[in-house]
């Protein structure tokens, strides 16, 4: 068993952490923020998902994961930190140089260091092994370097850490066989030994693929919105032959992964990327196609307008990158005003800045709106009928689901 240090407690490091801990080696985690610390050493777990609570409390309870806002000497690094994008759409890998130039000074010979963090082609070769190098280590001689992508789906974390296959890329293959054999010691996917680059690689094609098929059922619907046909039957239809799955339509995509990761893909090779480029543009667009057409229906500009839903995804309480928020910022810059119903999502982030005005009350969030925009597919909207909004109702419902 081995000593192991996972830096970042967010919504990978966290459970990676504990489910980690469990398997029998010894897990310190180690994050900047110090209420999130204070709240761990206090046996607390901050994440709503239950399995995850569950975990890592227990974890903390039993003393085999202890938490700490700075690094110590292990045999074995992991970091799990954000990696966003800038306003031009560039990867923004700030937390990734932070975390591995505050974890080098505890690195020594015969360690293995592991980069999670969603990242760019060649980032575990420059950034990585880069800050080694610095500190006079050889990151293929002396260290171990690797990438090992996370693959979670929020509402199913712990169950997606242990049961997905893992793709561990080395700089070289001893540090990928090392890696291999520890993700198999806590995880009962196959972990699948490759390059440090066709990780990175693998990592940011899955998510792209997503992104590529859900503008590919957008586009889908703004043809069949121009042709006068119901774009649900036609897909329907079509997916009844053996060898095609054409995804819903819908007000966009969101989350840590697919509206993000296809642009450290496109910023990298903007030459072989115009298929990547335009689906981008697609699903960030969709927000806008739904309030245009309000408008065509009658909405005034200035109007009180209610949305369903700031999570980007139903039944979780999960709010980064959404459409909702790309709705709001519409919203601010056409005079609208709004009120953001959601029954998980208590606080939400916006990058520009716009308040999301947030309320878990339905009927104070419908309340004198002119129109109400239905963003995430939780269970609670589904069925929902006019009589359940008070009256009077919203005119004009707009249900991007």
């Amino acid at each position: 068993m081995h000593k192991v240090v996972v830096i970042g407690l967010g919504y990978v490091g966290l459970p990676s952490a504990a489910l980690i801990s469990e398997a029998g080696h010894e897990v310190l985690g180690v994050d900047i923020n110090e209420d999130l610390i204070a709240t761990l050493k206090d046996g607390r777990c901050p994440l709503a998902e239950a399995e995850i609570k569950k975990i890592v409390e227990n974890s903390l309870g039993a003393g085999r994961l202890k938490v700490a806002t700075r690094a110590e000497a292990a045999d074995i690094f992991i970091i799990c930190v954000p990696t966003p994008i800038t306003e031009n759409k560039h990867a923004d890998l700030t937390m990734v140089a932070g975390a591995i130039r505050a974890t080098a000074p505890f690195v020594k010979k015969g360690d293995m260091v592991i980069l999670e963090s969603t990242s760019p082609i060649g980032t575990t070769q420059s950034l990585i092994a880069g800050a080694l190098r610095d500190k006079g280590l050889d990151p293929h001689e002396d260290v171990d370097v690797c990438y090992c992508p996370e693959r979670v789906f929020p509402g199913n974390t712990v169950n997606e850490i242990l049961y997905n296959d893992r793709v561990v890329g080395g700089l070289t293959p001893r540090a990928a066989a090392r890696a291999k054999a520890f993700y198999e010691s806590f995880c009962k996917g196959e972990a699948i030994a490759v390059s440090a680059a066709e990780a990175e690689f693998s990592k940011l094609m899955e998510n792209t693929y997503r992104d590529v098929n859900i503008a590919l059922a957008n586009a889908f619907a703004h043809v069949a919105e121009a042709a006068g046909v119901d774009v649900a039957r036609v897909i329907a239809v079509a997916n009844r032959h053996p060898r095609v799955h054409v995804h819903s339509p819908g007000p966009g995509v969101g989350g840590h992964c697919i509206p993000v990761d296809p642009w450290f893909v496109i910023e990298g090779f903007p030459n072989q990327t115009q298929l990547l480029h335009a689906a981008r543009l697609i699903n960030d667009g969709q927000p806008a196609k739904l309030l245009d057409r309000a408008e065509e229906w009658g909405l005034q500009r200035g109007s009180m307008v209610a949305v369903l839903g700031a999570a980007y995804r139903g039944d979780i309480d999960d709010a980064r990158d959404t459409p909702t928020e790309l709705l709001l910022e519409l919203l601010a810059a056409r005079g609208y005003r709004w009120r953001v119903h959601d029954p998980f999502v208590k606080r939400m982030h916006t990058h520009s800045g716009v308040a999301p005005n947030l309320t878990a009350d339905l009927s104070a969030a419908v309340k004198g709106a002119a129109a109400m925009f239905v963003m995430t597919d939780h269970a609670a909207y589904k069925g929902l009928a006019p009589s359940a909004l008070g009256a009077p109702a919203p005119r004009i419902v707009v249900d991007g689901r």
